[in-house]
């Protein structure tokens, strides 16, 4: 019996004989002139060229491929319509006989991002293959790798057997060119060897041999320069291919009587394409058109079915190709091309507002229905770091049946116990959720035979979701992914194939609900725990950005209502949609290259700019109406706070939801400061505040409650090292946040204003060449201690925390999620606690147990580490990879300490995490006529996370949310039904008053 390695060289000896002929492709139009390859020109990363001229394909039995060997990507069109990609693991494509006019748009970039500042393109060829003989060597191939993983000694030693009796006698040896033209067709090498950037995961390396002679002959043989041995005749080798066939046949349904098949794979054709990571949005709409027209072509050839999430792609699609737009429309009504997600793009879902994560979905299932007929029904978020407890709910209310990902397989220290389960969201939503062993398979039966190996959950759900296709960079599949799968039912012990239609997997895998495993409460990702502090412009300009669109929104409701204004839908839309973009998971976290922060924090700025001039233009119109200078609460309870307008301060007070005339209150006490040799001491009529001379906090007097808030010294700023081992953006290793550096004290705390509505101690610290400057404040009649901080870091591979220490005995902490809140471990007795050393909060974190706690509200730094009472919120992440001058130079954040009563909501930590992110507004009338009528819309206790028009024009949308663990009622402003997420279904009417249990969201219509 021959051996593998044997088994192996009949194989490529075989594919390698079938390429017949092949044809340079030399003359080329660029620019107006006519080039000859090789050519090469310095290039911009992001530009696109055009490379043109005519070619004629024979029409003589074989299958003619276009392979051209570059640098970076190119669109491939033919006859004017895109036909398909020219990329790092799209390395040939066919093109069918006759006369066409052939394109080639070409970007430097790789599929990765890669560039050498330059348009580089070796050479191109037409080659002509006999395209039977062909594949049957690609199958067998795919056999020799199948057999290198099998772990059952007999399945391995017949398979050997039924190969090497089927081969032992294959005569065909290839010629050199024939050799070389395989390993150029496959792997990019031959004549101009270039760098693989990515090695091709679904045909077989070439073999070394292979690549010697190529390497050393075969530029010679191809250009005449040696001779070549003889290629086999023709007819000798059509008769070996015609015995293999029919002997392979024959070997696979003999070893699959003894070896059956086992389970099911429900294959869709898929590529991740990532809406920017290492490569700017501009690519990625090139990199859509690529893949896009790539599956077109595969899917007319081979009725394959494909998955693609993000309404976003084909927005941009429609926009780009209107032709090859339509074709995917067809498609979709054909059941062929999968929806999914129901997104606006993949996004994060840790670090958004939860009405941004409602807006993903409002958005991306409403285009998909306006488009296309119909909306997704599987969640689809394979590659995002962490999944919030609130997402069930909001996924099941915008018509998500089902819900599948992968990123949980990528846990560092404890192994997901489940790949197929129902999740159980905070309020007691369940939705199943099935996770793919991979979201980039390769079609091939090694690969099948892996993941069902690794799939826990065999029994209770007896069927993989498998999608194929190469992904992140875009890509999506070969024809050799599409040619092996009708290969693959015929191979014995690996899971039966079946294609991947929407409503059959999605009804298939409810049917199963029964016998699932529950997990509740959040799915944690074990993994890239750096990504909650990354890159603070990026989070902090998106916390703005949702704050401002989320009052344009309600003033322009509650004016258009008083027939003011009319509502700007259109334009709020479009703000709307540039910030779900730039919630993209490799985005808002801060792991894409500088040029995707150059783009998308210029955006959210104009963003912020355009919903403010909407505020402030509705504003006006409502103090000019009133005939009086206004202050205005978006927030649904009363306010009594100090507000600087216009650099002085005012103590203001202002009704729910609504406005009142601008009074300030004389402060008759104000706040007290007091300074001793090396303290500073600042009181109000809730908090004193003792500060030493270094801008520590000593100590923290409740008095209301009579208690001090610390047990030691508190807001110690710590510089720790911070080199992750890979992901230099995404990750943080535990071991650097148990040793750190104090930074040095470069101004000692002084106190820089003082006055009776507010004072402030500045202190100014370093680390290396990096400089931190704090204002400490403290407000009158505010219990919220103030951490302005200005940095001007210049150091990288630093982590930054501020480190505290609470007087609280508590087993657990709370903290703010999108549209929740979840309860984390503060100890560390298992291996999933320990896991937890670093988490993510929205808006804050509550150390409490029950009686007392102690928050940390911080709008745009997300991550804290939280070990007992002690917790260190992570002000600044400065790494090298993938953008190496990521929060370099100068930002600025504010962060509170809020003692209370209480757990978070009888301590309304909610509320003082709103107020901060959504401060009170005051407008100067042009002239004061009357006094203004106090107005308020309503009054609850319960989150309004948004007012604003309904997406029909008719009536308007209040959503509610209830952060309490117990019911909550709330009374409307009008009689409401209620509605889906997506606006699409009535649910009923509610009348006046609304029942909110607990953690709940609704969705209530208002006239």
């Amino acid at each position: 019996m021959m051996g593998l390695a044997e088994i192996e060289r009949k194989a490529f000896d075989l594919m390698a004989t079938s390429i017949r002929k092949y044809e340079f492709i030399e003359r080329w139009k660029f620019e107006g002139k006519t080039i000859k390859l090789p050519f090469q020109r310095e290039a911009e990363p992001n530009t696109l060229v055009v490379f043109s001229r005519e070619i004629e394909v024979p029409n003589d039995g074989l299958k003619w491929f276009l392979k051209v060997s570059m640098e970076g990507n190119a669109l491939v069109k033919l006859d004017g319509t895109a036909y398909g990609t020219i990329d790092d693991v799209h390395t040939y494509i066919p093109i069918r006989p006759g006369k066409h006019k052939l394109e080639l748009i070409v970007s430097p970039l790789s599929m990765f991002g890669y560039h050498k500042w330059r348009i580089k393109i070796d050479y191109a060829m037409l080659v002509g293959i006999m395209w039977e003989p062909y594949v049957l060597a690609q199958r067998l191939l795919d056999l020799v790798s199948f057999i290198e993983v099998i772990q059952e000694e007999d399945l391995k030693e017949a398979l050997m057997k039924e190969l090497s009796d089927i081969l032992i006698r294959v005569k065909s040896v290839p010629n050199i060119k024939q050799i070389t033209l395989l390993r150029m067709l496959l792997h990019d090498g031959g004549l101009g060897i270039k760098e693989l950037k990515i090695g091709r995961f679904d045909v077989r390396d070439v073999r070394p041999d292979y690549m010697f002679l190529s390497a050393v002959y075969g530029i010679g043989a191809m250009k005449g320069k040696i001779e070549d041995i003889p290629k086999p005749r023709r007819e000798h080798y059509l008769k070996e291919i015609d015995r293999i066939l029919e002997e392979l046949e024959d070997a696979l349904t003999r070893l699959r009587r003894i070896f059956p098949k086992i389970g099911k794979a429900y294959a869709f054709a898929h590529s991740h394409i990532d809406a920017a990571w290492l490569w700017p949005y501009s690519e990625t709409k090139q990199k859509i058109l690529r893949t896009f027209s790539t599956i077109e072509r595969l899917m007319r050839r081979y009725g394959i079915t494909y998955i693609q999430s993000s309404a976003q792609y084909y927005e941009w699609l429609e926009e780009l190709d209107k032709e090859l737009f339509e074709k995917v429309k067809k498609y979709v009504r054909e059941g062929k091309w999968i929806l999914a997600g129901g997104m606006w793009v993949e996004s994060d879902v840790q670090l958004i507002d939860g009405e941004s994560l409602v807006r993903q979905f409002l958005y991306g299932q409403r285009y998909f229905l306006e488009k296309f007929g119909r909306i997704a029904k599987i969640g689809w978020l394979p590659d995002t770091f962490g999944f919030s407890a609130s997402l069930p709910q909001i996924m099941k209310k915008s018509g998500i049946e089902v819900f599948a990902t992968y990123k949980l397989l990528w846990n560092e220290r404890n192994e997901f116990p489940y790949h197929a389960f129902i999740w159980k969201g905070i309020d007691g939503t369940e939705i199943p959720v099935h996770i793919m062993m991979s979201y980039k398979s390769s079609m091939t039966a090694k690969s099948l035979y892996k993941q069902w190996k690794r799939y826990k959950n065999k029994y209770e759900v007896p069927f993989l979701l498998y999608a194929y296709g190469y992904g992140d960079g875009g890509g999506g599949i070969t024809w050799e992914m599409v040619e092996m799968m009708k290969h693959m039912n015929k191979v014995p012990h690996i899971p039966r194939i079946v294609k991947g239609y929407e409503d059959e997997y999605v009804a298939e895998l409810k049917s199963c609900i029964d016998n699932m495993p529950t997990w509740e409460g959040e799915l944690y990702v074990e993994v890239h725990r750096g990504t909650y502090t990354t890159n603070l412009k990026m989070k902090k300009y998106m916390a703005d950005a949702e704050s401002v669109l989320r009052s344009a929104e309600i003033w322009s409701t509650i004016a258009e209502m008083l027939k003011l204004v009319e509502y700007p839908k259109e334009e709020l839309e479009k703000l709307w949609k540039r910030v779900l973009l730039h919630q993209f998971h490799d985005v808002l976290p801060g792991s894409s290259i500088r040029e995707v922060y150059d783009e998308a924090i210029e955006d959210l700025k104009k963003v912020i700019r355009e919903a403010e001039e909407i505020i402030h233009s509705v504003l006006e119109r409502i103090a000019e109406r009133e005939g009086n200078d206004l202050v205005f609460n978006d927030l649904p309870w009363e306010r009594r706070e100090v507000v600087e307008v216009n650099g002085e301060y005012y103590l203001l007070e202002a009704p729910p939801l609504g406005w009142k005339a601008f009074e300030p209150i004389e402060a008759k006490e104000g706040v007290k400061v007091r300074e001793e040799r090396d303290k500073i001491i600042l009181e109000n009529e809730c908090l004193r505040a003792v500060i030493n001379k270094d801008g520590e906090l000593i100590s923290l007097y409740d008095k209301e409650n009579k208690r001090e808030a610390l047990r030691s010294t508190s807001n110690v700023l710590m510089a720790h090292i911070d080199t992750p081992g890979m992901w230099d953006a995404w990750d943080i290793n535990e071991d650097f946040l148990i040793q750190g550096e104090k930074l040095k004290t470069l101004e000692k705390a002084k106190v820089v204003y003082q006055s009776p509505l507010i004072a402030a101690i500045k202190v100014v610290k370093g680390y290396g060449n990096s400089r931190v400057t704090q204002f400490i404040k403290l407000r009158k009649e505010s219990k919220l201690l103030e951490f302005e901080t200005k940095v001007d870091w210049r150091d990288k591979e630093i982590l930054l925390k501020a480190w505290f220490n609470f007087n609280t005995h508590n087993w657990s902490s709370f903290y703010d999620i999108p549209y929740g809140v979840i309860e984390r471990p503060a100890v560390r007795n298992t291996p999933w606690e320990q896991a937890k050393f670093e988490v993510p909060a929205l808006r804050w974190a509550d150390v409490c147990d029950g009686d007392y706690g102690v928050a940390i509200i911080c709008t745009s730094r997300h991550g804290y580490t939280n070990w007992d009472s002690k917790i260190g919120l992570s002000l600044l992440k400065s790494p090298i990879y993938p953008n190496p001058w990521s929060d370099l130079g100068e930002g600025e954040f504010t962060y509170y300490i809020y003692p209370h009563k209480g757990d978070w909501f009888e301590g309304e930590v909610y509320k003082r995490a709103l107020e901060v992110w959504s401060k009170l507004r005051v407008v100067k009338a042009e002239r004061v006529k009357r006094k203004a009528k106090e107005f308020s819309f309503m009054r609850t206790d319960a989150v309004v996370g948004a007012l604003k028009k309904a997406e029909d024009g008719n009536g308007y949308i209040l959503r509610l949310y209830n952060p309490s663990k117990e019911e909550l009622e709330v009374e409307l402003p009008r009689e409401g039904i209620e509605m889906d997420m997506i606006e699409l279904k009535e649910l009923g009417n509610v009348g006046r008053k609304v029942k909110l249990e607990p953690f709940e969201i609704k969705t209530i219509k208002i006239s």
